[in-house]
């Protein structure tokens, strides 16, 4: 008699789980927008089953008169023709929705289109993007993209989804997201599937594991494997976590394979971390022990546009892959190594080692417990609008001071290679003595009125 019940109570649970997936059935379901709920973080209209959300799918959105989502539970959208949340009206969501730590499975299409506030806190499972014609919009599984350069966030959104472009596409195409603008943000975010890309004709495609084309980058990692074939195509820019990064990409890792293949005269870019360095892109604290391949390869980055500005500090990649100076080549077993994870942690203790049962092969994983909660105003994109200043900055390399002329009375704030602040001062018209004794030695920015100038501590 007690086995029996023990029998029904399992079965009772197992249904209930199972009756927590809400599947599309293709009907639509408004939700419950009164007593003011959208109009706060707190107070979310509560998305409770895949009609309601399919209803998010038929609405325009205003810039402004953006509203709070919540989701409440599991998705499962069946395969049915998806229209991207967002692309209805003026093609972007304006908005902030999140997934509550929810799945959503089986979508015929990106969830969104092109979006501004925030999308975080959902992970797309069980899904196969599959595209036979090439398409004129960027591709990631969550979002097209950001839309303009108002601030989009990306935060703890994974995808297990993969993608396979059988004819061309001539946006960026990227696990997550597509194709990001300045002030776009991806934080602790990772892809898991496979992304294989086929284009014979247009522009020349940008792939990138967690994005496309990315600013803003931290605490990401790809698993899943990239392969890139074209013909007659030049610059097919194509990396583990981003094809082309045009800000700081700051400690993320790639264990995917990563190759291109290019026929008649075409020519790729491709790397571990990142095809392409652009603008004011940077690597710091990142590692990559997936095999590169490509006419143009290298294990972290392959090319950067402005060698007196690009940053590579404590960067890492197995010896087995080509390495162009950029970042240290070391040996797989050493990256499974005590000694490689207090490497990693030079700046900051956000690595920790796989342990058994592993779920990273043993290569080092992120501590969940001291990755930092975002904040888009306290940090900056290493690299960002570096120039020079109408000031005078010596010694650089310097020891224990720096003497900063300035002809204003101004503030000067000074960040470390990860893009925190550790020193803030007033200064004054004419010659200042700035004390440095304290920091450690590495390469900091510091911060003139919004203009960046890179100095060395020894």
């Amino acid at each position: 008699m007690k086995r029996l019940i023990t029998l029904l109570a399992i079965l009772v649970m197992a249904t209930s789980l199972t009756a927590q997936v809400s599947v599309w059935d293709g009907s639509y379901e408004e939700f419950d927008a009164s007593n003011e709920k959208g109009l706060t973080e707190d107070n979310p209209i509560l998305i409770e089953n895949a009609a309601q959300l399919a209803f998010m799918s038929q609405k325009p959105y205003s810039a402004n008169n953006k509203k709070y989502y919540k989701l409440t539970t599991d998705i499962d959208l069946n395969y049915l023709p998806w229209i991207a949340i967002g692309l209805l009206g003026n093609s972007t969501f304006y908005g902030y929705f999140d997934g509550g730590n929810h799945s959503i499975s089986k979508l015929e299409f990106a969830l969104f289109s092109y979006a501004q506030g925030y999308i975080k806190n959902l992970t797309i499972t069980d899904t196969d993007f599959v595209f036979e014609d090439a398409a004129d919009y960027p591709f990631g599984s969550v979002t097209f993209g950001a839309s303009n350069d108002d601030v989009l966030v990306i935060e703890n959104c994974h995808s297990y989804a993969n993608i396979t472009v059988k004819d061309g596409f001539n946006f960026a195409v990227g696990g997550i997201v597509g194709e990001c603008e300045d002030n776009t943000f991806i934080y602790n975010c990772s892809n898991h599937g496979n992304i294989n890309v086929n284009q014979d004709e247009g522009t020349y495609p940008i792939v990138g594991g967690i994005g496309g084309l990315v600013f803003n980058t931290s605490f990401c990692y790809n698993t899943g494997d990239i392969k890139v074939e074209s013909s007659s195509i030049n610059n097919v820019k194509v990396g583990g976590i981003a094809g082309l990064a045009s800000k700081a990409v700051k400690n993320c890792y790639n264990t995917g394979n990563v190759e291109t293949i290019v026929y008649n005269d075409g020519t790729s870019i491709t790397g571990g971390i990142i095809g392409y360095g652009g603008g004011n892109g940077a690597l710091l604290s990142c590692y990559n022990v997936g095999n590169v391949k490509g006419d143009s390869s290298s294990g972290l980055v392959a090319l950067v546009e402005n060698e007196n500005i690009f940053v590579a500090d404590n960067c890492f990649m197995t010896d087995s892959n080509e390495n162009n100076g950029y970042g240290e080549a070391v040996s797989d077993d050493f990256m499974k190594s005590d000694e490689f994870v207090e490497m990693l942690n030079k700046y900051d203790n956000y690595y920790k080692k796989d342990a058994e049962p592993f779920v990273n092969e043993g290569y080092p994983v992120f501590d969940a417990d001291k990755i930092p909660a975002l904040d888009i105003n306290g940090t900056i994109g290493v690299g960002e609008n570096i120039a020079v200043a109408n000031v005078s900055i010596y010694p650089n390399p310097a020891n224990d001071f720096i003497m900063i002329e300035t002809e204003n009375e101004t503030e000067i704030k000074i960040y470390s290679v990860s893009g925190q602040m550790v020193l803030r001062q007033s200064i004054s018209e004419g010659t200042n003595t700035i004390d440095v004794s304290k920091l450690n030695s590495g390469i900091y920015f510091i911060d003139l009125e919004g203009v960046m100038n890179k100095v060395v501590v020894r």
